[in-house]
């Protein structure tokens, strides 16, 4: 039997996963989606072994998707070794690999997305049934999980730049970008600004704003924020990671395609947890002066304690 598995499951699941193995006195072993080149470069330095599940849907797909994968994601589930102990960081990727995993008989702890703070997410509240405990970065999350939860503080990576003050805004809007945002972005007026695209195509804005810089992806992604003047981001983990990390001025842009994803309740809330403005999608912006304005009024966010240690400091006594 091995120890440790960390399912660390696209975007920023991945990134929790990989916070937790930089705290930790080993390599753990870690599933990633098949075919996700992205959350292998995450990871590769710190695992000790990957495994490869295929993951059900994307968030925006529809639920039908898992029905037409579920035998090949039992298949490779079930191939997966026993395991004393094993993390599941979210999203319906991580659901069955877990549950086959209690099935084996090990203890599987959940980690809640940092932005629910009024509904809990799906494939988490299912884990939770089954679960020893769910991970929770607020306390105001404790409510959702009254006898589960467990309140480490924000699961971030350990800092690896010095926090600067640079001269440019860094946009960064996960795996799948957002199309509105940069379309009102490239008819601004600013001279320095970063855009991570995601998914997007960026060679449409790039012809727009030659002296912009524009990429897809970057690994190294904390980089760009440790020395960005304002982070503009969605009601994803990179806002804590801007806030938590690094104390960035910070913009939370409500993106209502994530129907999947929390709710614009539960974003509100998060961007009040850390001190960030929050704006809604900018479909319901009367111009673009709304992103113009946020720029001018943000102010510092709150200051946090890192609750990746104490996390890892709880696994290891389990294992």
């Amino acid at each position: 039997m091995s120890d440790l598995l960390i399912i660390a499951s696209g975007g920023g699941h991945t990134g929790f996963g990989r916070a937790i193995a930089q705290y930790l006195p080993f390599k753990p072993d870690f599933v990633i989606p098949e075919g996700d080149k992205n959350s292998e470069e995450m990871i590769k330095d710190l695992a000790r072994k990957i495994y490869y599940v295929k993951k059900g849907k994307e968030p925006n797909e529809s639920n039908l998707e898992i029905i037409k994968n579920l035998f090949k994601i039992l298949i490779e589930s079930g191939k997966i070794s026993k395991y004393k102990v094993v993390i599941a960081t979210g999203s319906n990727h991580s659901l069955f690999p877990s549950f086959i995993q209690f099935l084996k008989g090990a203890k599987v702890f959940g980690i809640e997305s940092q932005d629910r703070l009024i509904t809990r997410g799906k494939a988490i509240q299912i884990i939770s049934y089954f679960s020893k405990g769910i991970f929770l970065h607020w306390g105001e999350q404790k409510k959702l999980y009254p006898k589960k939860g467990i309140v480490t503080g924000p699961i971030v990576e350990k800092p690896k730049y010095q926090r600067e003050d640079g001269d440019y805004v860094l946009v960064t809007t996960g795996t799948q970008g957002f199309k509105r945002l940069f379309d009102i972005l490239v008819n601004t007026n600013f001279d320095k600004v970063v855009i991570q695209t995601g998914k997007i195509d960026y060679n449409q804005y790039q012809k727009k704003k030659p002296n912009w810089k524009f990429f897809s992806f970057d690994p190294d992604l904390e980089r760009w924020i440790s020395k960005a003047r304002i982070v503009i981001t969605h009601q994803g983990k990179t806002a804590m990671e801007s806030v938590v990390m690094y104390r960035k001025p910070t913009i939370i842009v409500y993106n209502k395609d994530w129907i999947y994803a929390a709710t614009k309740e539960d974003s509100k809330l998060y961007a009040k947890v850390l001190g960030a403005t929050f704006l809604d999608d900018p479909s319901t912006w009367e111009s673009d002066e709304t992103i113009l304005e946020a720029i001018e009024k943000v102010s510092e966010p709150k200051s946090f304690e890192i609750g990746t240690k104490k996390l890892a400091d709880i696994i290891l006594n389990e294992l």
